[in-house]
């Protein structure tokens, strides 16, 4: 990491921003042996860790092999890595649009913390799809369903998360589009604007694994070539 990105990073955390973690190279890990991952989650930590001036707690990948776009994708394995390496959540959650626990191994009631997560909040699959280059873009209907969703969760005193990107969003017209989502939570009163970190921290110990996970057995059944 070059000392630009470092001291970058540093200023970043020193500011009062988290700095989580996610796939060393926006890589595949689904293919890869349990000891490479773990190898590569390890040295991910440790850069950051370096960077930052503090560890890690939060981990960003999505269960999507093959996609360059998802940050880093998760194995089988993922989830277990993360837990003996220390992480406290993981980032992004498909299965609920509240903190939810992602059970690794039933029997042993093995889990981790996972925030929710929806392409539907996430600039780059409005501002960069179709193909760069092309001049078209969806920047209203990204902003349209942040109000929408916003004032949804908020109604109901819930989560409400986006994801951004510099590349995605830094442009004039999407700025102005993002600065006028901020003015409009602004004006919603009590809302408490956490890191990723902070939220999961809260979760934790207001609904703690041990008395809100109740498992059943599940009913799916697998079939060959399935991609359970």
């Amino acid at each position: 990491m070059t000392g630009f990105l470092s001291d970058t990073i540093k200023r970043i955390a020193a500011a009062g921003h988290e700095i989580a973690a996610g796939g060393f190279k926006h890589e595949d890990v689904s293919e890869l042996a349990r000891a490479e991952e773990q190898a590569r989650l390890s040295l991910t930590t440790e850069i950051l860790t370096k960077a930052a001036g503090r560890r890690p707690s939060g981990w960003f990948g999505l269960p999507r092999s093959g996609d360059p776009f998802a940050v880093g994708t998760l194995s089988e394995n993922t989830v277990d890595l993360l837990l003996e390496a220390g992480y406290s959540y993981l980032g992004n959650g498909l299965s609920d649009d509240i903190p939810h626990y992602w059970v690794s191994d039933f029997a042993a009631r093995r889990s981790i913390l996972t925030l929710p997560y929806y392409y539907h909040f996430d600039d780059q699959f409005f501002l960069l799809f179709p193909k760069k280059g092309t001049g078209l873009e969806h920047a209203d209907a990204l902003f349209a369903n942040w109000v929408a969703e916003f004032n949804a969760q908020y109604r109901r005193g819930r989560f409400f998360n986006m994801v951004l990107h510099p590349s995605a969003v830094g442009w004039c017209n999407r700025i102005k589009l993002l600065e006028d989502f901020f003015e409009h939570m602004d004006r919603a009163p009590n809302l408490w604007n956490p890191t990723s970190g902070d939220c999961a921290a809260y979760w934790a110990k207001a609904y703690p694994a041990s008395m809100t996970l109740k498992l059943e057995e599940s009913i799916w059944q697998d079939y060959p070539g399935s991609r359970s």
